[in-house]
């Protein structure tokens, strides 16, 4: 967690580095809810998650730009056994994986420069999973890397004139199959600000 936290950081400097005199970017920091859509083992939502963003507009309709996010997911299973030909083991069961993706982005945009702007986009690129499975005392950790895919609907509304907006969306997150691994999707409901420069 404390590598996830450190790259969160180190990209937010990189992103700040990004900046121009244009008041044409914008950065977003927002806090992410997320509710897995096709996992086999944890299905509770996350309440811990996180996305920082960059969009360079290209006019006043469409922006380019990079995100990073992530997504903390656990679950208690309760006490089970699980048993082979030869052995078995018994405990509490826990499940915990931690999302993380990075990803090139697009945004179209509705309404006025200055107004409320609803917008579609999308992002892609890729996506990494650490994950830790736990019976008892003992546990298992692995991580793996997929192509990501997020298409997304949002919508930027302006607090003032002091060049910051609330920034609400609403995420598909695809991470595809890789190492033998399942895909991994969950929606993802952020809500934050945006910081015009």
């Amino acid at each position: 967690m404390k590598n996830i936290k450190k790259l969160f950081l180190a990209a937010l400097l990189i992103v700040s580095g990004l900046s121009t005199a244009s008041a044409q970017d914008l950065i977003g920091i927002s806090y992410n809810m997320a509710l897995p859509s096709n996992s086999s083992t944890i299905t509770d939502a996350s309440f811990r998650g996180g996305n920082l963003e960059y969009r360079h507009f290209l006019n006043d309709n469409l922006s380019i730009g990079a995100s990073i996010g992530f997504n903390y997911f656990n679950q208690n299973f309760g006490n089970k056994t699980f048993s082979s030909e030869n052995s078995a083991i018994s405990g509490e069961t826990y499940e915990n994986s931690t999302s993380l993706s990075t990803l090139a982005t697009a945004h179209y945009y509705l309404g006025n420069l200055g107004g409320i702007r609803p917008y579609a986009g999308v992002g892609i690129g890729a996506a990494g999973t650490y994950f830790t499975s736990q019976v008892g005392g003992v546990a298992v950790s692995d991580q793996y890397w997929g192509f990501a895919v997020a298409p997304e609907v949002g919508v930027i509304v302006p607090l003032g004139d002091a060049g910051v907006s609330l920034l609400g969306n609403v995420k598909y997150n695809y991470q595809t199959a890789a190492q033998g691994y399942d895909s991994v999707a969950y929606w993802g409901f952020n809500i934050g600000l945006a910081f015009d420069f």
